[in-house]
């Protein structure tokens, strides 16, 4: 572990991370009825197409996805963890759509985990952008590796 700061950030991002794959998990596991009534309350609200609601938001979950495990994989001394959090997050988003193959009325589709993929990137990208500023505004407290460490 890098300092003792690092293990209040990874049990919290670690947290938030299984938290958010449970959540997924959950919304996975509901039948094609239940998913399509709640996209089409939720496009009637905002005024959207229902597909771009529900495409929004597969992109939207792993975007947070992203954010967090890379929150937490950051916490460990080793470099290239957006690589480790992003891959992560895109296996995660292949299992979820095998999931679907359980649920009534789902399918699994490529194209949603290539949606996923883009999500997690941007998520993965916000971390990086956050991390950057805090290591900008605090020096070297906060991690992105920022020294070569010979291992």
């Amino acid at each position: 572990m890098k300092n003792n700061g690092d293990l209040g950030r990874r049990r919290i991002f670690l947290a938030l991370s299984l938290l958010w794959m449970a959540i997924i998990f959950y919304f996975s596991g509901q039948s094609g009825s239940e998913s399509g009534a709640l996209s089409s309350s939720l496009s009637e609200f905002l005024g959207l197409p229902e597909w771009m609601v529900r495409k929004g938001a597969h992109m939207a979950e792993y975007a947070l996805l992203g954010f967090f495990l890379l929150g937490f994989f950051d916490t460990f001394p080793r470099r290239n963890m957006w690589l480790l959090s992003w891959g992560t997050a895109v296996l995660y988003a292949a299992s979820d759509e095998l999931h679907q193959m359980f649920s009534s009325g789902r399918t699994p589709a490529l194209r949603d985990v290539c949606i996923d993929a883009v999500g997690a990137a941007l998520g993965v990208a916000a971390m990086c952008l956050l991390l950057f500023f805090l290591q900008k505004r605090n020096g070297s407290q906060i991690s992105l590796k920022k020294q070569s460490t010979k291992e």
